[in-house]
């Protein structure tokens, strides 16, 4: 009995010193705040994958240049899911904001790069086909890179 409680008073002894271990490791933040990152799922109907494309080409680049061109956006892109299973998105878009500001742009904002790019709002209005016929947005969800910060030399 005496021996088992001492082979249990040493674990304990050595589970303590060992723990010790955690505590000591470096808890210093080694990386740095980068772009924020907006993905959207999209789930395009039979058939509607060049309609949606050419969609997209004609009015979310165009809307997406010009916000680069104002320094809010700093790229873009699609991701077509060749393979994909059932229930997950044909394409996913993605855009690079330089920070969260450019989430804080006002409605007046977005009328006037409207009117920008699109021209008249008759002209915005004959541009907006039903993009129900084409696609349903899936997810849509925003990220915020990082990165590591370099090692002290």
């Amino acid at each position: 009995m005496r021996q088992t409680a001492l082979s249990f008073l040493g674990f304990v002894i050595l589970a303590a010193f060992g723990g010790s271990t955690a505590v000591a490791q470096d808890h210093s933040r080694g990386w740095d705040q980068g772009h924020v990152v907006q993905v959207t799922e999209v789930h395009i109907k039979d058939g509607m994958l060049n309609a949606y494309i050419n969609d997209l080409n004609n009015v979310w680049r165009k809307f997406l240049e010009a916000q680069m061109e104002d320094g809010d956006v700093v790229d873009y892109g699609m991701f077509l899911n060749p393979s994909k299973r059932d229930d997950e998105p044909d394409l996913f878009l993605t855009i690079t904001y330089k920070n969260w500001a450019a989430f804080d742009r006002g409605v007046e904002y977005f009328e006037a790069l409207g009117e920008k790019v699109m021209g008249s709002t008759k002209e915005m209005r004959e541009a907006n086909i039903d993009r129900g016929e084409l696609r349903t947005i899936g997810s849509t969800y925003t990220l915020r890179e990082i990165s590591f910060r370099e090692a002290p030399e």
